[in-house]
C-alpha cells in the first residue's frame, strides 16, 4: 500500500519530521501538523486516507481530536500513537482503542513498526482497533 495521503498530528517537531520521512520513504504522501486545530484545517482542505494522531498534545489532545474527527468525518481512518507521558503508554492507547481508532502504535517505533501499523489501519474497516 503506497501513495496514500497521510496526515501526521504531533506536537513534537522531531517526531513529526521522523514520522514524515519514514512514511515518505515507504512511498506515502505526507502532511505533518503540530496540533489538533491545524489538523482540522488540513482535513477541511483535502482528504487523507489516514490520520496519525499523538494522544498527548496541548490544547486539543488526541482523544478530543479523535472524537471531533468521528463527528465530522465518520469514515476517516485513524492511527493513534503514544509514548505515554506521565502514565504508561498502554493506558493512552487503551483509551484510543475505546474511542474507535483503526490501529495503535507505541512510541518509540521503527520504520517497520510504523509501516505495519499504517498498513493495518488502512486495511481495517470502520470500528475499533484489534
Amino acid at each position: 500500500m503506497a501513495n496514500e495521503r497521510i496526515l501526521v498530528v504531533d506536537d513534537e517537531e522531531d517526531i513529526r519530521d521522523i514520522t514524515r520521512l519514514l512514511l515518505e520513504n515507504a512511498g506515502h504522501g505526507v502532511m505533518a501538523v503540530g496540533d489538533g486545530a491545524s489538523a482540522l484545517v488540513a482535513l477541511g482542505e483535502q482528504a487523507f486516507d489516514l490520520v496519525i494522531i499523538d494522544m498527548l498534545m496541548p490544547e486539543m489532545d488526541g482523544v478530543e481530536l479523535i472524537n471531533e474527527l468521528h463527528r465530522r468525518y465518520p469514515e476517516q481512518k485513524i492511527l493513534a500513537m503514544s509514548g505515554g507521558g506521565h502514565a504508561p503508554k498502554e493506558s493512552y492507547l487503551q483509551i484510543a482503542r475505546m474511542c474507535g481508532v483503526q490501529a495503535l502504535l507505541a512510541k518509540p517505533f521503527n520504520q517497520g513498526q510504523l509501516v505495519r501499523a499504517v498498513e493495518a489501519a488502512l486495511s481495517a474497516g470502520p470500528g475499533r482497533a484489534g
